[in-house]
């Protein structure tokens, strides 16, 4: 839920800072990145750990809604071109193959890098496309129930819905 208060009080002036956390149990390192701070950032997390972010090149398109369980959210990433090949790489042929990379987002304000304003915990890479400067990740969160319930109702079955439609 956004803070309102902040956006009602607070400074005009203030940054908003996007940061962006790639990992993978078979990776060389967690990859922490900020998009909109060149010198690079350290930021305090939901447990109360602090942890340095990097600036990359990004760009961040979310979803149209980030209400409903469907949350999605496309990350362009620039200057690591040849780092994320390898890595993906090592994952296949890692014991960990199975496992998807895991995208965490967080947004902080310049004035205040002890608690995140916005938090997308989770998310899966589920498309990976290299690019000649970079990489385009598609994150969405994870799929919890694969299997469908009930009873599906269709006119051929039940001629007499045909008064409802």
């Amino acid at each position: 839920m956004p803070d309102y208060n902040y956006w009602l009080s607070g400074n005009p002036d203030d940054v908003r800072l996007q940061c962006v956390e790639i990992s993978h149990p078979a990776w060389s390192k967690v990859y922490r990145i900020v998009q909109n701070h060149a010198d690079g950032v350290t930021v305090t997390h939901e447990g109360g750990f602090a942890y340095a972010y990097e600036y990359v090149p990004l760009t961040i398109q979310k979803g149209t809604n980030s209400d409903d369980l469907d949350q999605e959210i496309t990350i362009g990433v620039g200057d690591l071109g040849e780092t994320f090949p390898k890595e993906l790489d090592a994952a296949r042929a890692s014991q960990y193959s199975h496992i998807r990379p895991t995208l965490n987002y967080r947004e902080y304000n310049l004035s205040d890098l002890s608690k995140p304003q916005l938090t997308i915990l989770g998310l899966e890479v589920t498309d990976y496309e290299p690019k000649r400067e970079g990489a385009v990740f598609v994150c969405r969160a994870k799929q919890m129930n694969l299997t469908k319930t009930g009873e599906t109702y269709n006119l051929d079955d039940y001629p007499t819905l045909r008064g409802f439609v």
